[in-house]
């Protein structure tokens, strides 16, 4: 668990350790990798049990520094992560500061961070930024994972591996289009991993995709380019296996769906009922970004 800057005995951390809560700020510290507002060091401990993958060393700033110290009145953990900052000490130091100080973990889950923190110090940063878009991806940050997964593609090799998993990003892109029904990027997503990765799963789901397009020319396209005979893309549409329980288990789906169906029967009813739908899914929004 040790390292040479940074060699922490929990037993002893732990057996000093006075438990405290600090004050929940009025001005909350924007987490730009995480894109997410926090109010106090519970918050950020909460995230980071889950999500340390989606934090990096953007953190470590004197303006984070300012805001515990200012807004939280953590003056001392404040102090202590200058010192780290000036000492140039790793983002795995720095956390594990907070970890510590902020009398939130228990010792055992003290230690399961710190073993993810040293796994991340021994991981490239391009290992790391992938590890981070796909908890994105978990999260349902959709586009934000689709960001993320367009600056890796940016700096991804032609080696081999580098492909390979150029080929798992472009699909988990893919994936993510189709979250957002944007069926016929999902499509485009889904074909360039195949092109690099030849997975029967991206080519699978890019039929599966390109009939939510319901656009003949454009299937039959698909067909013609892909080399799928109708019985074999029959068979694929007849079990469209996730992408449609996907889809049809989605309650912004079915809203979507239904609005549809009404403004088919009532248009006047139906404008009023989308304008309501709308300010619900901004509401859900500002209240989701804080």
């Amino acid at each position: 668990m040790g390292s040479n800057d940074f060699d922490y005995d929990l037993e002893a951390y732990m057996s000093g350790l006075i438990f405290c809560s600090f004050k929940r700020a009025a001005k909350p510290y924007y987490l730009e990798s995480a894109k997410q507002n926090i109010y106090s060091i519970e918050e950020l401990c909460y995230f980071l049990q889950d999500n340390i993958y989606l934090l990096d060393e953007n953190i470590m700033t004197p303006q984070f520094c300012d805001w515990l110290e200012v807004e939280v009145e953590a003056v001392e953990l404040a102090q202590k992560l200058r010192q780290l900052m000036e000492d140039q000490k790793s983002f795995r130091v720095f956390c594990m500061q907070i970890i510590m100080d902020s009398g939130y973990f228990s010792k055992n889950e003290m230690q399961f961070l710190g073993m993810k923190l040293q796994k991340m110090d021994h991981q490239s940063n391009y290992e790391n930024r992938k590890i981070k878009a796909d908890q994105l991806m978990e999260k349902k940050r959709y586009l934000a994972a689709i960001e993320e997964y367009r600056n890796l593609l940016l700096h991804a090799t032609d080696s081999p591996s580098d492909v390979r998993v150029s080929g798992d990003i472009w699909h988990n892109m893919g994936t993510a289009y189709a979250y957002m029904f944007c069926f016929e990027r999902a499509v485009s997503c889904y074909e360039r991993a195949y092109e690099l990765s030849h997975r029967v799963d991206s080519l699978k789901a890019a039929s599966q995709a390109v009939c939510f397009l319901e656009d003949s020319e454009r299937v039959e396209w698909f067909l013609q380019q892909h080399h799928i005979s109708k019985e074999q893309f029959a068979a694929m549409k007849k079990n469209l296996g996730e992408l449609q329980r996907m889809t049809e288990a989605s309650q912004d789906y079915g809203k979507v769906v239904q609005l549809i169906r009404l403004a088919q029967v009532s248009p006047v009813q139906a404008k009023s009922e989308i304008h309501l739908q709308i300010d619900a899914w901004k509401d859900e929004y500002i209240a989701y970004k804080g």
